[in-house]
């Protein structure tokens, strides 16, 4: 059962991340064209705030097994793999 309900977060999370990362290139994109994108930065504001929750869900989440501990530290070290390799990208 634990598995089962931290893969289902890790999905979730999964799906947060790639709604914070549509609404981004949306906004991005509309921005370029010079169309007001306020509605889509309110729904990002909303999406990153899901995302993070979940993620603080994921970190707070009890693990028995070791397979699952493994698990959520390779789901986790990947997105901060990747919000790493974005900034970095974004700073540049």
């Amino acid at each position: 059962m634990e598995k089962i309900l931290l893969m289902i977060a890790i999905d979730y999370h999964e799906q947060a991340r790639a709604e914070v990362a549509r609404l981004v290139l949306s906004c991005t994109k509309l921005k370029a064209a010079g169309v007001d994108c306020e509605l889509i930065e309110k729904r990002l504001v909303t999406a990153r705030e899901v995302e993070r929750r979940i993620r603080d869900e994921i970190l707070r989440c009890p693990t028995e097994y070791i397979e699952n501990a493994a698990a959520k530290v390779v789901h986790l070290r990947q997105t901060f793999t990747q919000d790493h390799a974005t900034s970095e990208a974004g700073g540049r």
